[in-house]
């Protein structure tokens, strides 16, 4: 009675290890460093462009733009608030 069960403990140990080395990928510490990096430049890119946003959006309800002005940060805005709406929704 013993003997069966720990042949499939053995035999259930040796299937979940498989798994898991076949599922997973082991991945270096240059590839994280790269990941980090990358995604450090990433939320860099959007904290710019937020800051950028909000800049716009302080100049022109001050009004200190001229009316050629105003116009190219309406639509600046408006194409930063498509582009953040588009990704706030995935």
């Amino acid at each position: 009675m013993l003997v069966p069960v720990l042949i499939g403990v053995v035999v259930g140990a040796g299937l979940t290890l498989i798994g898991i080395f076949s599922e997973f990928k082991v991945r270096s510490l240059e590839w994280w460093e790269e990941y980090e990096r990358k995604t450090t430049a990433a939320h860099s890119c959007v904290r710019k462009m937020v800051a950028e946003n909000a800049q716009l959006r302080v100049a022109l309800s001050a009004a200190e733009m001229t009316e050629d002005a105003k116009k190219v940060a309406a639509m600046t805005m408006a194409a930063l608030d498509a582009d953040i709406g588009v990704e706030k929704g995935t």
